[in-house]
């Protein structure tokens, strides 16, 4: 089936969708049946000139504080991350090996980077926190969503508005400050299948008072979710692998060169007791032994094996014995807020919010790698070897023995990462005698974050080489009896491993002034006009534990001593009418503005930009466009970040896989060969991970991206209720952060005429050949590129009038069509940029969209929502026969929500999330349970809500 027909269908059989979301400059339709008086001028996303929200030109999504309850997400990521414009950015399946991860909640618009969408509360950046690269990210946790009025989604660039970070767009979380009453809501859920329970309860105040002059409101927030395992889903995650097909011939045969296979696991991982290998020459790999007491049994043979390290028998080690698909996280918020006219023409206001979470992750247990060693080399270290092992090598002739460890009895590697939140703001805002609206506010705060390390190997504590102990045991005389044949006792665990604290602290202080309003009257309309000024001051101080940054631990972090920098930002917007009340220009309006910022670390100072056109034919046609240029300032941690060691996953361009690629002259297995690499050689970095030197860059500059934004907004007066709005993008960023990335450092050292090169500089290898290190850092270097089409559509009407029937009905619609999704990297031999357009890859899909139908009958509300990704070929190089299964097959699946109004106090809801309790475990690149293809299964909540 086409992807047409496949969207025609889904709208049609589906009737769901995007939980009520529509333009933000359509919101106030149903106002409108309130007279002009329901036109109230407001500052919407993307602009600080006061209008009302239909006459914007840059495209706002809105989604509204009922759609968010109805999606039964009690996560605010959850609800948007979903979302066809967004990409999956950080929430509780970011944690595992991202130890800093863990517990953040973070936007991913344009899934440019997590870095390059900028979250406001109230148009305010709130103080921001870091996520596992010293990255400071907006943690959208911490917003009160019992208070959320809206959450507007602009599209594009507004750092000419808002300033840096805005590069994929702004989200803006638009809180009440009128709420009046007391409610009481409690939540809670469940998957079918279990795992992942999560439950809420919510208490929100509030009041006026001074004759209602003044408004003070507050809410408590307590969230908690209990962890899902990738154990607990079958084939999830590393169990399901693709594998080399033995039944290959050849390129072109027609036979898939990679074929999946299920329940694959490791021979030297994870493991559960003691292992060692013996070499099966005849196979061309180790036949494997567990030592059962006073016997070593053959538990994996060689023939078993696929490329050193997946056991295709079953007969391995669970890959996923320990590891979080969904992490454990509870959540307390609080937030209160005072508003009060000081006249009637002045008002101040003042917040405060606090947020403690605490969430923990926990990987496999700390190991020491497979080695080969020999019986003479062990006996010399003092290391007596049962005569289990010492039967089995005789029977093969041989005294060499591979000799992994894992230390299972020690329990996993674990880590608890505690965050603290406080932040204050005051904001004073008023109106002068001529109309011009202005505000100025203060605000100031910080983060702060605990990170717990548990179960790590202090190797100055052990010889990882002859697997004994070492340190201060060996002076003391008291070392406890250790053997790499039997299980560690308590004591060698509590001698050996560690437990430390990193911590992070962010502080962030704000002043800001605005002024608006109207500075002539023109032949076509008033022309308007803002300004302001911002002023920041950013503060990151890291300090990880003194064992992690003294390199005793397998990997090594440095710190980055408070180091902080003030930022001042001035702009200036227009807005001037051009034309107006003439055939086919109902009205014509012209927008500009400008923004300066002067950044302390003077590598950063820029100006960004936007113009945009608002053309209305007349009351049911409109065409906007804007173009923009947007920025993001390189961070702290991306400058100051110290000389930093940990691990990831490489490939070696002198590997046997690998050898024959690179330049066609075949200079890769030359330069290789100077190395001392023969053809054959298998890399200590195949199905391992690398060891990666980080270091910032002082020298760093902005990114930069021109936005473009057009299209067009229908809202026929002959059709009552339908809301439509068509709209193409295109952000083009240039000078992109990356780091220049070890693996390309790998390649371009070996690529090269010679290897006499910068490359090969950053790279030590053991005499052998076996990569020891590589050293990377941040560069402005590559490019990417979004385009594509936003497509909307509401409409509401009565079923009495339609078909006789009581009830309305709405339907809704949002999708996105993608056009390009390319990087463009940095050729290392040529200096020129390669580009290629992921766009209808997996993970990267043509089609998104969110479909609805909600039904309300007086106190009862049903609404089935469906959403639909398309999915796409793994690879896109062509080559049908390299994969078995190489299309992703498309995620759809149906969400259901029913809720009844009690009485005028109570409300009950229940809903079912993934309704058919779609999975997608079956192929190996959905396993892991992305956004779009959840592991959750079915899932079920209930909820009710009071007033007073």
């Amino acid at each position: 089936m086409n992807t047409s027909k496949k969207l025609l269908t889904l709208a049609i059989t589906a009737a769901a969708s995007h939980s009520s979301l529509v333009h933000a400059q359509e919101a106030i339709e149903e106002s409108n049946l309130l007279g002009d008086a329901a036109l109230e001028e407001v500052v919407v996303t993307g602009s600080r000139i006061q209008r009302s929200t239909f006459d914007t030109p840059s495209p706002t999504t809105m989604i509204d504080k009922e759609s968010i309850k109805m999606t039964g997400e009690l996560n605010l990521n959850e609800v948007l991350s979903t979302m066809p414009q967004f990409g999956s950015g950080l929430d509780s399946t970011s944690g595992s090996y991202s130890f800093g991860n863990s517990g953040l909640n973070v936007l991913d618009l344009r899934d440019l980077g997590v870095k390059r969408t900028l979250a406001l509360v109230n148009g305010h950046r709130p103080v921001q926190t870091t996520s596992d690269d010293n990255t400071m990210v907006t943690e959208i946790g911490m917003i009160p969503s019992e208070l959320i009025e809206r959450v507007e989604v602009l599209t594009g660039g507004a750092s000419a508005v808002y300033g840096a970070d805005a590069v994929a767009g702004v989200v803006n979380f638009i809180l009440r400050d009128d709420y009046d009453g007391m409610s009481l809501r409690a939540q809670a859920g469940d998957s079918d299948a279990g795992g992942a329970a999560n439950k809420s309860l919510t208490f929100t105040f509030g009041e006026n008072f001074a004759e209602e002059r003044g408004n003070i409101a507050l809410s408590l927030d307590y969230f908690q979710q209990d962890p899902l395992y990738f154990r607990d889903r079958k084939s999830a995650a590393g169990r399901n692998r693709y594998i080399p097909n033995p039944e290959d011939t050849g390129p072109d045969d027609g036979i898939p060169d990679q074929i999946i296979h299920d329940s694959v696991t490791y021979q030297d991982f994870n493991i559960d007791g003691n292992v060692f290998g013996v070499w099966n020459g005849a196979a061309g790999d180790s036949d494997w032994y567990q030592i059962d007491g006073a016997e070593a049994v053959l538990r994996t043979p060689a023939t078993a094996i696929s490329q050193g390290w997946m056991v295709t028998d079953g007969s391995g080690f669970d890959p996923n014995a320990y590891n979080f698909a969904r992490s454990p996280y509870e959540r307390l918020n609080s937030y209160s807020r005072v508003n009060y006219e000081i006249s009637e023409s002045i008002s101040i206001a003042a917040d405060l919010t606090y947020s403690a979470t605490e969430s923990y992750d926990e990987i496999d247990p700390d190991f020491i790698f497979s080695s080969w060693t020999t019986v003479e080399e062990l006996q010399g270290n003092g290391v007596t070897i049962p005569d289990s092992v010492l039967t089995v090598l005789d029977a093969y002739g041989d005294n060499w023995l591979q000799l992994p460890y894992t230390f299972d009895e020690a329990g996993p590697r674990w880590h608890e990462t505690d965050r603290e939140y406080v932040a204050a703001t005051v904001t004073l805002e008023g109106e002068l005698d001529n109309g011009w609206q202005w505000d100025t506010y203060v605000s100031s705060g910080y983060t702060s974050t605990e990170l717990t390390r548990g179960n790590n190997i202090r190797y100055d504590r052990i010889d990882a080489n002859t697997f004994t102990l070492i340190g201060p045991c060996v002076e003391a005389g008291n070392c406890p009896e250790f053997s790499p044949f039997e299980p560690t006792s308590d004591a060698v665990n509590d001698y050996i491993m560690a437990t430390h604290v990193t911590t992070t602290d962010i502080k962030q202080h704000t002043f800001a002034a605005n002024i608006t309003g109207d500075l002539f009257m023109a032949p076509a309309g008033i022309v308007k006009f803002g300004a302001g000024f911002e002023s920041r001051y950013e503060n990151l101080d890291y300090q990880p534990s003194e064992l992690w940054e003294s390199g005793v631990l397998s990997s090594q972090q440095t710190s980055i001593d408070d180091v902080s920098r003030t930022v001042h930002e001035a702009y200036g917007e227009l807005l001037v009418p051009i034309l107006a009340d003439l055939p086919l220009v109902d009205s014509l309006e012209f927008e500009t503005a400008v923004r300066a910022a002067e950044y302390s670390t003077e590598s950063a100072n820029f100006t960004s930009w936007k113009t945009g056109l608002n053309w209305a034919i007349n009351d049911s046609l409109r065409f906007r466009s804007v173009y923009s240029m947007a920025v993001r300032a390189p961070q702290l941690g991306e400058m100051f970040l110290g000389t930093s060691v940990g691990y990831s996953d490489l490939t070696d361009p002198c590997d046997s896989d690998e050898i024959s690629g690179g330049p066609s002259d075949g200079r890769r297995a030359a330069n290789c060969a100077s190395l001392g690499i023969d053809a054959g050689w298998d890399s200590n970095l195949k199905g391992q991970r690398g060891r990666v030197i980080s270091e910032g860059n002082e020298n760093l500059t902005e990114e930069e991206a021109t936005t473009f934004t057009a299209g067009f907004v229908f809202t026929p007066t002959f059709i009552d209720g339908l809301n439509v709005s068509i709209d193409y993008y295109d952000i083009d960023l240039s000078d992109m952060i990356v780091r220049f990335g070890a693996s390309k450092t790998l390649s371009l050292c070996v690529d090269s005429e010679t290897v006499n090169n910068d490359f090969c500089s950053q790279i030590v290898r053991a005499a052998n050949g076996d990569v020891e290190s590589v050293r990377d850092t941040y560069i402005n270097a590559d490019g990417s590129r979004r385009t594509g089409v936003d497509i909307e559509a509401d409409y509401k009407f009565s079923l009495a009038d339609a078909i006789s029937l009581p009830g309305d009905l709405r339907f809704n619609l949002l999708a996105t069509r993608q056009l390009e999704h390319s990087y463009s990297a940095t050729d290392g031999l040529t200096g020129e940029l390669i580009t290629t357009d992921y766009a209808g890859e997996y993970g990267v899909p043509d089609w998104k969209a969110d479909l609805s139908t909600t039904y309300s009958l007086n106190d009862l509300t049903l609404r089935l929502t469906t959403k639909f990704t398309q999915g796409g070929p793994i690879d896109l190089d062509g080559r049908a026969e390299r994969y078995e299964n190489s299309v992703i097959k498309d995620s759809l699946y149906y969400n259901l929500w029913a809720g009844y109004q009690v009485n005028e106090a109570a409300q009950a809801y229940v809903g079912v999330n993934n309704l058919t309790d779609e999975t997608w475990t079956d192929h190996p690149y959905t396993s892991w349970g992305s956004a779009n293809y959840s592991l959750l299964g079915r899932y079920m909540f209930a909820g009710v809500s009071f007033t007073f």
